[in-house]
């Protein structure tokens, strides 16, 4: 078994060589195994090249996060839209008010954006409001779902630091954990999994069966959980 690395991230892969083929493809399973699919006389060289051309694909593929620098504004956050948090959609209402700048607030059971009086808001504006929201819950709440996993692994003195991360919802980083603001949209249970996942490299560096044996003893059905994410992390958009 082969490996490549991508930052942090070591993605452990196969390659099956075939007469019959003239191309090199990639593919991945639900086990996350990359299998390397190439032409017997293509070299290493060739393959590198290709997953280096794939790197944008691999990660998406692996954490279910495509990149989103500049997400479509595909909502207009008005009245009966609804907004996720914590893996459930809550409806929104939208209030005129006294306010200079869009403010969001959650009471339970809604959302509630006030805008100004003016109706020339735009959505950008008020889409700014609510990921601001949603970084302060994230700030706030995140980091506490690592407390019973610290525990359990012995650690001490853990800085993690909530963020915005291109391609991937958490990295581990001498000794710091950091984790994407928008996994606050996320179920609790997916959260917990990212978490831990970052944790356990503080015992093991590379993604091996001893580190996957670690996540494990932390999130037993953490398997069920890479694949919900894989599958359903692009949707956890604002």
């Amino acid at each position: 078994m082969r490996e490549y690395h991508i930052g942090q991230t070591v993605v452990p892969y196969k390659i099956e060589w075939s007469p019959d083929r003239s191309t090199i493809g990639l593919s991945m399973d639900s086990t996350m195994e990359l299998v390397v699919r190439a032409p017997v006389e293509a070299s290493i060289d060739d393959v590198e090249d290709v997953l280096e051309g794939k790197r944008q694909w691999i990660l998406e593929t692996l954490y279910g996060l495509a990149e989103q620098e500049d997400p479509p504004l595909d909502k207009e956050y008005l009245s009966g839209e609804k907004l996720l948090y914590n893996g459930r959609r809550y409806r929104l209402k939208v209030f005129e008010g006294d306010v200079s700048e869009p403010k969001l607030d959650f009471d339970g059971t809604r959302f509630e954006l006030r805008v100004s009086n003016d109706s020339s808001v735009s959505i950008k504006r008020k889409r700014q409001a609510v990921t601001d929201w949603y970084i302060d819950r994230a700030t706030e709440m995140l980091p506490s779902r690592a407390d019973r996993y610290i525990d359990k692994l012995g650690l001490a003195d853990v800085d993690i630091k909530i963020q915005s991360l291109q391609r991937r919802w958490g990295e581990y980083q001498a000794g710091e954990v950091m984790l994407h603001w928008r996994l606050i949209l996320a179920p609790r249970k997916i959260q917990d999994y990212v978490v831990a996942h970052e944790l356990a490299h503080f015992r093991h560096d590379e993604h091996s069966d001893a580190f996957w044996n670690t996540v494990g003893t932390l999130v037993p059905d953490y398997r069920d959980r890479r694949e919900w994410l894989r599958v359903k992390g692009g949707s956890l958009t604002v």
